[in-house]
């Protein structure tokens, strides 16, 4: 039989060549959501295209039966593969990689193997035969019951992997509509064409590969002319999983390059901007006054959007899908403003502490000591309390100044001779208050900490015993716990005042519940920048327990 190159052959070859194309301009995106399974799918029309497309050319019985194999072969894996990419796509990945996925690949796998023994037992098509059509060489033959099915579950997998990112690329609303409803009409024309040519309408050659032509033109206007694999659903979807718009915290979620695929109402208000506008925008053109990178690194910007600049602490997450694959970031926007002010507010008073306060202090100081040392009689005694009030006040201008720099700076650790710092922390403190001090600490006994931090610890601690009586007797003690040292500074005063108690545990005052000095904030702090705990027993005097990690290396800062 004498056949010409019939249109359909041009037609066919046509779709081939143009979804080599498509193949081409999808080399950058392999690797994304979906894009592998989206180039087997392409790869698979172009076999299927060229395959028939030469066998309307050949009329040899043989020939034109293994090309017809090759064709039910791309039929069985293309619905496969395109609903494996639409879930990849979209961030299914979970079901992608789940067993009932892969408990379908059953499917193809079972349909080709039938495909390619059909010649033995016939169970797919029978009475096969070349005959003419369209000008060309077909193959004529009866579809089996089976055959049907692997039709049928080839257009069902591709009708709900069409859905499935019909779906989900519509929900980002106006971003990708005109794209959304390329992708939904792109099975359409070859779909049709397959059902009937199954269903025996038409003329016995199918018009399936002529009708890939406007399949393959609408996949490269969604796909490639649109960039919707810069863009795809999965890094969405894997925000929204972050629950982020129902918290206070400004929270963004970007792609790899920094574009904003989402808001929280939250950042939208701190960024004065609409979602849907925003959309595809690099987030740090939207930040006026200042800009973050999407570089995965915490950063601090100034954010001028909508009235007076606010200082932010940004903090970046990778954002990845279950199979680990990273989509973007989520940033999180941490308002420091009026923290970074009390921080500045505090830097003034310590300057004001550390300079003003002790220098017209010791002025006050030297002039109280010359007048008593003129005046006589109850002038004289005038004077010596304001010399003391003086010296009351110089000294909490110091502990300020400690309590202020308590943590500020990561000393190092180092291994401490507990006893002998213990000893030096407390040394000369009976010459300034009186009473008596003893020490009780094992001379073997040593922990891994910051000397300096356990040296403000030990002496508020014995100065807060001595200051409060009279001849007061304070006994320092220490012994092992497990992987602690206990600390213990008892005094037989009359104890710590319970409001005074109560501030510590509060941990702030108020104008009429206050404590009366710095001594015990210092040792608060203190006791919890060394990783410790502090407790008080006032029952009789006071007793200061101090528990503290042997070793800051291996409990953590």
């Amino acid at each position: 039989m004498a056949v010409s190159v019939p249109w359909l052959a041009v037609g066919s070859v046509a779709s081939g060549l143009g979804s080599l194309y498509l193949l081409a301009q999808l080399r950058e995106h392999r690797g994304k959501p979906g894009a592998d399974w989206f180039v087997a799918t392409i790869a698979t029309i172009t076999v299927w295209c060229v395959a028939y497309g030469v066998a309307t050319l050949v009329a040899d019985p043989t020939v034109h039966l293994a090309l017809e194999m090759v064709v039910w072969l791309c039929l069985t894996w293309i619905g496969f593969f395109f609903l494996a990419f639409a879930l990849g796509y979209t961030g299914r990945t979970a079901l992608l990689e789940g067993w009932v996925f892969r408990a379908g690949l059953a499917v193809p796998v079972a349909t080709s193997a039938l495909v390619l023994t059909n010649p033995l037992h016939g169970l797919v098509w029978q009475e096969f035969r070349v005959v003419e059509s369209l000008g060309g060489a077909a193959a004529e033959y009866a579809i089996l019951p089976v055959g049907n099915v692997a039709v049928l579950v080839a257009m069902l997998f591709v009708s709900f992997g069409t859905l499935l990112v019909f779906d989900t690329v519509v929900s980002y609303g106006p971003l990708y509509r005109r794209e959304a409803i390329a992708v939904g009409l792109s099975p359409i024309p070859p779909g049709f064409a397959l059902l009937a040519w199954a269903g025996g309408v038409g003329p016995v050659a199918s018009l399936t590969t002529v009708m890939f032509l406007p399949h393959i033109a609408l996949d490269t206007y969604a796909f490639v002319r649109s960039d919707m694999f810069e863009f795809h659903p999965a890094t969405r979807r894997a925000g929204e999983r972050a629950a982020i718009d129902d918290i206070a915290t400004p929270v963004a979620i970007v792609d790899v390059d920094g574009r904003v695929v989402n808001l929280n109402p939250a950042a939208e208000r701190m960024l004065a901007v609409d979602k849907q506008p925003a959309l595809t925008t690099p987030l740090g053109d939207l930040l006026v006054g200042d800009s973050v990178s999407a570089d995965g690194q915490p950063a601090q910007v100034t954010v001028e959007n909508g009235g007076s600049p606010r200082e932010y602490k940004v903090r970046q997450t990778e954002l990845r899908d279950e199979s680990g694959t990273q989509l973007g970031y989520t940033v999180v926007f941490q308002d420091v403003t009026d923290e970074i002010r009390r921080e500045r507010r505090l830097e003034v008073l310590n300057r004001f502490l550390r300079h003003n306060v002790r220098n017209e202090g010791v002025v006050i100081q030297a002039r109280a000591e010359l007048l008593a040392e003129d005046l006589t009689g109850e002038h004289a005694d005038y004077a010596a309390t304001i010399g003391a009030a003086v010296d009351r006040l110089v000294e909490s201008g110091t502990k300020a100044r400690t309590l202020s720099e308590v943590g500020a700076d990561d000393e190092a650790l180092v291994s401490v001779d507990l006893r002998r710092a213990v000893t030096a922390a407390v040394d000369g403190l009976t010459d300034v208050h009186g009473g008596e001090v003893t020490v009780s600490v094992p001379e073997t006994l040593a922990l891994t900490t910051q000397p300096e931090l356990l040296d403000v610890l030990v002496e508020n601690l014995v100065e807060n015993g001595l200051e409060h009586a009279d001849d007061a007797t304070v006994d320092v003690t220490a012994a092992t716990d497990g992987e602690d040292v206990v600390l213990t500074v008892s005094d037989d005063g009359p104890g710590v005042p319970e409001h005074e108690l109560a501030v510590l545990e509060r941990g702030r005052e108020t104008d009429l519940d206050h404590g009366s000095g710095m001594g015990l904030w210092l040792v608060r702090w203190a006791a919890t920048a060394l990783g410790g705990t502090l407790s008080f027993d006032t029952s009789d005097g006071t007793t200061a327990t101090v528990r503290l990690p042997r070793d800051r290396t291996a409990s953590g800062p």
